[in-house]
């Protein structure tokens, strides 16, 4: 399952407005990614989501219903079991 991290900030916001957002997200079905915060960037993970489009789209959603102008970035999580398989087996060999 493919895992993602939503990193938001909300543009001349206040405190009530990052409380939304939060609100907004958890409707969304993310989950915060660290300590909740007032101002600035806000980090937040999915893994309920298919494809980045869709964690894009529930970003613009949530982020929409606050009313202020925002900024953000999605990235999708990479699988670490893989990756250290991987590694193992290249020191192996």
């Amino acid at each position: 399952m493919n895992t993602f991290t939503a990193r938001v900030e909300l543009h001349s916001a206040n405190p009530t407005d990052y409380s939304n957002l939060y609100n907004e997200m958890q409707k969304e079905s993310f989950v915060v990614a660290g300590e909740k915060v007032e101002t600035g960037n806000v980090e937040f993970k999915s893994k309920d989501k298919i494809s980045i489009r869709d964690v894009i789209d529930a970003v613009v959603r949530a982020a929409s219903k606050t009313g202020r102008k925002f900024s953000f970035t999605v990235m999708k999580d990479k699988n670490l079991d893989k990756m250290e398989s991987r590694m193992r087996y290249h020191l192996q060999h």
